[in-house]
């Protein structure tokens, strides 16, 4: 197999870079939660790619030094094989591990955001510093069936949570298999319709609870590019979740719980670019999901925009912020997901150039929740400014 594709990428040249972003960031104390940190982040990220298959990896350590120190390394393989002029078929294998913080307001620092275990269903864990693991293995196949029909499917195996007996406390250790398969038709040269089907079947192991849920969702889509500058997407459809419960009270077996209810599934975005150097996009959406948090079987809300406004090389602004609430409740656990839970956070940035590739940002983040959970304050913000750079290996 090895073999084989070496012979597809040859002859091919090998292209490496790497990004750096440090970062010093300070706020109130709050509930005995000291803000101040340090951060590190690096990325280095290679392809090579030949007549007929192409090959992307990466490597992003990263590291904060704050109440307790935090180590985490993610990193990934991507083959691309090409079936004739307009069609692939990818094979992927993302992983990570080490000691993340998960405070609302912590976000690890990078250039390109990766996205961290947790989903903001409602609440951020009991534990600020937890110890996961991540691997994600994955097949797709991308095929244009015609001119105007195009074809997408892929099926994957997940693993995410606490990698040791303390860190399940915070987070349960998850893994499962998920399915996607879409049609996509180009109706005219600018509006595009979309049918998708999802399948998601996960079990959640906690230290003294497991929890399975399985998800399906069918819904129709439509996108849309008004003008040269807006690009609108539409879905809507339905879902339904099942879910099963059970674990112990003192070395007590508690009953089993089982439950099966319909959802309703829904997003729309809006994307703005191009307007005197003013970028913009709003999203909303509802879903059912397995809060990676508690296991739970909720429905969400979400509410995601952000704006920017500089050229290229030129100062900038920038500003981001998120939210969602719980539809509805989880388990009869006081600490689990309960149906009107709310969560926040934002962020406000100056990004200041100094070359064509490096640059300073200063700023500030917070986050707000309806309903703390233990020792987490209701409301957190920090200030922070960073470095941020890129350089190229080879060219």
């Amino acid at each position: 197999m090895l073999a084989l594709f070496s012979a597809l990428l040859l002859p091919a040249a090998l292209l490496l870079d790497s990004s750096v972003r440090a970062e010093a960031r300070d706020g109130a104390t709050m509930v005995g939660q000291d803000p101040r940190a340090a951060a590190l982040a690096l990325e280095l990220n290679g392809k090579t790619a030949g007549p007929d298959a192409s090959l992307l990896f990466g490597i992003l350590p990263s590291g904060v030094l704050a109440e307790q120190n935090q180590l985490f390394a993610r990193g990934y393989v991507e083959v691309d094989l090409r079936i004739g002029s307009s069609s692939a078929f990818r094979m992927k294998q993302r992983g990570g591990y080490g000691t993340v913080d998960l405070s609302p307001i912590g976000l690890a620092p990078g250039t390109v955001q990766t996205p961290t275990p947790t989903t903001p269903v409602g609440l951020p864990p009991a534990s600020r510093f937890v110890r996961v693991q991540e691997s994600n293995s994955s097949l797709e196949l991308d095929l244009l069936a015609t001119r105007r029909l195009r074809l997408l499917a892929s099926a994957g195996w997940n693993v995410s949570g606490g990698a040791d007996h303390d860190a399940v406390l915070s987070m349960p250790l998850s893994r499962g298999p998920e399915a996607r398969a879409s049609l996509e038709w180009a109706a005219t040269r600018l509006d595009t319709l979309r049918l998708e089907a999802t399948g998601v079947d996960t079990r959640y192991a906690g230290a003294d609870r497991s929890t399975r849920v399985s998800i399906a969702t069918l819904s129709a889509g439509w996108r849309t590019v008004p003008s040269r500058d807006a690009e609108l997407s539409l879905s809507a459809g339905g879902g339904v979740g099942h879910a099963t419960s059970s674990g112990t009270l003192g070395g007590t077996p508690l009953p089993e719980q089982a439950h099966t209810v319909p959802y309703a599934v829904g997003s729309a975005e809006c994307k703005l670019t191009g307007l005197r150097d003013f970028t913009a996009v709003l999203g909303t959406g509802v879903e059912p999901v397995g809060d990676a948090l508690s296991g739970d079987l909720v429905e969400r809300a979400s509410l995601r925009a952000s704006a920017g406004w500089g050229a290229p090389g030129k100062v900038a602004v920038n500003a981001r912020v998120s939210g969602s609430v719980a539809l509805t409740s989880g388990s009869l656990d006081a600490n689990a997901i309960r149906s009107g839970d709310r969560f926040a956070q934002g962020e406000l940035s100056l990004n200041l150039p100094l070359t064509r590739r490096s640059a300073i940002d200063v700023g500030a983040r917070a986050s707000w929740l309806s309903r703390p959970l233990l020792n987490q304050p209701a409301r957190q913000w920090i200030a922070f400014v960073g470095y941020s750079a890129q350089v190229s290996l080879l060219p």
